[in-house]
This record gives C-alpha cells, sequence and structure tokens, in this order.
C-alpha cells in the first residue's frame, strides 16, 4: 500500500520521538479526541492479533486534524499482509500507516521526489492505478442477442441449433395438422360426386 509523505514522516517523528523501531510499529490515525484509552485498547484488539503480540508506544494530538495519533509497537517480525488498512472504531474509520519494507524505502523516497517535481502526491498514482486495473464500466459485457442463426464464438455448441429447434413446431402437431386437412379433403370428394351426378341426371 502507498502512502503519502507526510503520514510516513509523521510515523518517523513518533517513532524518534518516542525511541522505537518505525519498521517495526504502526501509527493509527483519526482517533476521536474523546475516546478513552481503554475504548481504544478494545478496539484495535482483534484487528491486530494476527500480528502477535503488540503494545501502544504513545498517543499524540494532532491539531490540524482535531483527532489522536497513537504508534503501535509490534513485538514480533512483521507479517505485511496481516496488517490491516483500516480500523472500524468510535467517530468513523481508523488508518492504519507503517513503513514500507526497508527494500521499498529507496524508491519509494525516489517516487516522492519525482511527484513532488511534478505537483503530484501518492494519493494521485493510486487513483490513476485503480482506475486502470478496475476501470468502471456500465455492466458486465454481453454478447448481443441473436433471434437465429450460427453459434457465435462464446456460445457453447449446439448452442444455436437448440435455438433454431425451439422454433420448430413438434412434429406431433405437425402429423395432425397434415391428418385434419386429408380429412377435409376427403370430405369435398363426395360434394363434387354429387355435382357430378346430378349433372349427369340433368342431361339425361
Amino acid at each position: 500500500m502507498l502512502f503519502g509523505a507526510k503520514d510516513l514522516a509523521l510515523l518517523e517523528h513518533g517513532c524518534k520521538a518516542l525511541e522505537v523501531d518505525s519498521y517495526k510499529s504502526l501509527m493509527i490515525l483519526g482517533i476521536p479526541a474523546d475516546c478513552s484509552h481503554e475504548d481504544f485498547e478494545e478496539t484495535i484488539r482483534a484487528p491486530l492479533k494476527p500480528l502477535g503480540k503488540f503494545e501502544v508506544a504513545g498517543k499524540a494530538f494532532l491539531e490540524e486534524d482535531r483527532s489522536k495519533a497513537a504508534i503501535i509497537r509490534l513485538m514480533e517480525d512483521i507479517d505485511y499482509s496481516a496488517i490491516p488498512r483500516e480500523i472500524k472504531g468510535k467517530g468513523g474509520v481508523w488508518r492504519v500507516v507503517y513503513m514500507p519494507q526497508k527494500q521499498d524505502t529507496e524508491f519509494l523516497t525516489k517516487l516522492n521526489l519525482f511527484l513532488q517535481s511534478e505537483g503530484r502526491t501518492v494519493e494521485d498514482v493510486a487513483r490513476v492505478l485503480r482506475q486502470e486495473l478496475c476501470p468502471t464500466v456500465p455492466g458486465p459485457r454481453e454478447l448481443p442477442a441473436r433471434k437465429c442463426g450460427a453459434p457465435g464464438p462464446g456460445d457453447k455448441p449446439g448452442a444455436g441449433a437448440a435455438a433454431r429447434l425451439d422454433r420448430v413446431p413438434p412434429l406431433d402437431s405437425a402429423e395432425k395438422d397434415g391428418q385434419a386437412g386429408d380429412r377435409k379433403r376427403g370430405k369435398r370428394k363426395p360434394k363434387k360426386n354429387r355435382r357430378r351426378h346430378h349433372a349427369s341426371d340433368k342431361q339425361l
């Protein structure tokens, strides 16, 4: 996860003031000023449990945000995949900030310097990446409906044939129609014969 230079600088400054290793610590931001220490510890216990043993190294009130920030010192090696990005607590969502792995620090420093020269922020990069990797579309792509015809490239074999077969009337009904027609034609023949007989009678 990418963090802004301001967040990382705040984490680094807080860890130096408390004399803890910034690479084995977390910073939680957005804690309401009226959140008690007991409520705070109760809130973070479950989300941070996968990281092993930890302790609250210290807290500070941030005038700019009118909220508290807390430094959490981890006792075990960090499993970066287990670090929560956010914690739902009193007053809303609390953000979790941590230092990237040491091998990524040099890259992140260069990235921040480049972005500052371009007038951009890490948040801008994250937003662009989200748009590129997960573009918003009206809905899932669907093949246009076909009334009948050969199956398309995405259709299962026989799908087109099944669609055409559905439109063909059952053989039984066709046979019944044919038989009914024969019966009608059979009934009409005697009428013609009667007319011929009448005609022959008149001639006689």
